[in-house]
């Protein structure tokens, strides 16, 4: 049985060097449309992370030009994300840019203005609290992904709603870019879902298909089946976990849960349901 994908991290977009690369295909990146669509995927988040180029002014723009050249003749259903929001409030069509994108990550690993990102120990500074506040008022979902334990905190004492597009759980892996299990029930209490990753550093060793189907179990027996998903990161990983080739492994990881005795309407909630749900209620 098929199920459509929503999954909500790639960051394809920052490794494409034309539009066709996309929408014709090609052998550089893990996703493109012709393999997405044979693997179902109805839905991406399509993430712009700036912050972690050597040119973050050049990337950002690159970004940008792709989606806007993609968006229109794309097949499947694409959500613009900015991964480290720097970029954009230093850019003067931040107004513009913002009425374009869906969701944003404060910081990525590093310090900005606006916080700590998972490499630091600092906390949201006030121009990030409020900054986050107003994404929220205008629609944006706010993603805590990236997020050091601190900033994580601050961002979710405001009360607004969160998600995690792709964190895995610490309680099955401890490494900091897990989520604790504390502020996963947070993020389900407002309403969020948490994206389930496919980096093996975030898996623990001898990261399989088998691992993320733990930490996806974890997680539903945590919050209940409303709250997962997968954001696979695609392009923004090099290494893959044993049994991921590229976004065409959608199938296996979903037939493995059939295995494992999940029922067809679980399946499509974190296959993608879920995910909708957050997105089309925005």
């Amino acid at each position: 049985m098929k199920y459509p994908v929503f999954d909500a991290h790639v960051d394809t977009l920052m490794r494409l060097g034309s539009p066709e690369e996309y929408l014709g295909g090609n052998s550089r990146t893990q996703l493109d449309m012709p393999r997405a669509l044979e693997s179902s995927v109805s839905h991406l988040v399509t993430a712009i992370c700036a912050e972690a180029e050597k040119e973050p002014d050049a990337a950002f723009i690159h970004g940008i030009s792709m989606y806007e050249e993609i968006v229109l003749s794309s097949a499947i259903k694409l959500y613009l994300m900015i991964e480290g929001c720097q970029p954009l409030v230093d850019h003067p069509r931040m107004n513009e840019l913002i009425n374009m994108t869906s969701i944003v990550s404060l910081t990525w690993n590093g310090q900005n203005s606006l916080g700590g990102g998972i490499g630091t120990d600092t906390g949201l500074s006030e121009k990030g609290k409020r900054f986050a506040a107003e994404l929220d008022e205008a629609g944006i979902i706010l993603d805590v992904s990236h997020l050091c334990d601190r900033s994580r905190k601050d961002l979710l004492s405001l009360g607004l709603r969160t998600v995690a597009t792709h964190c895995n759980c610490r309680a099955v892996h401890n490494t900091p870019r897990n989520l604790p299990d504390a502020d996963i029930l947070e993020i389900a209490a407002s309403g969020g879902v948490v994206g389930i990753t496919f980096v093996p550093y975030f898996l623990g060793s001898n990261a399989s298909l088998d691992t993320i189907a733990d930490h996806l179990e974890h997680l539903v027996e945590l919050v209940g089946i409303n709250y997962a998903g997968f954001g696979s990161d695609f392009d923004g990983v090099q290494n893959l976990p044993i049994g991921i080739k590229d976004c065409t492994s959608w199938s296996d990881i979903l037939e493995l849960l059939d295995k494992r005795g999940w029922s067809s309407d679980d399946i499509a909630s974190v296959a993608g349901n879920n995910w909708r749900r957050v997105f089309l209620n925005n």
